[in-house]
């Protein structure tokens, strides 16, 4: 299960910079109260922070902990002019991406649709 959430990183990493971002993955082998997202990324006047989970069933759930991290880490770029806090669901052969706006508890689900592409974040 790890595993394939290395995996997801990895290829997410891959994607953002096909798309132009200056992306990295944050290795971090243990749950930290640091406020480190998964991976993030800039482009142009814009920072991404994101957490990302894998899985083979119908839902995945991202709790309200590790969603305030991603808005304490954006909270540390003010020279950034766009923050998007990011959770990314990789289901097999279908990714899912929700920007939130707010610190709550999340599902996505495998059938949903995603709230936000890659291609448009940042792109005005």
């Amino acid at each position: 299960m790890r595993r394939r959430g290395y995996d997801a990183e990895r290829a997410l990493v891959r994607k953002l910079r096909s798309l132009g971002f200056k992306a990295v993955r944050v290795p971090s082998s243990a749950p930290s109260s640091e406020p480190l997202p998964d991976l993030f990324g800039t482009l142009n006047e814009g920072v991404l922070a994101v957490e990302v989970k894998a899985s083979s069933g119908d839902k995945i759930y991202f709790s309200s902990s590790q969603v305030k991290k991603l808005f304490e880490f954006l909270e540390m770029f003010d020279l950034y002019r766009e923050k998007v806090a990011l959770l990314v669901g990789k289901f097999p052969y279908r990714w899912i991406f929700k920007r939130v706006e707010k610190v709550d508890n999340y599902v996505l689900r495998r059938d949903e649709k995603s709230n936000i592409q890659l291609e448009e974040i940042f792109k005005g």
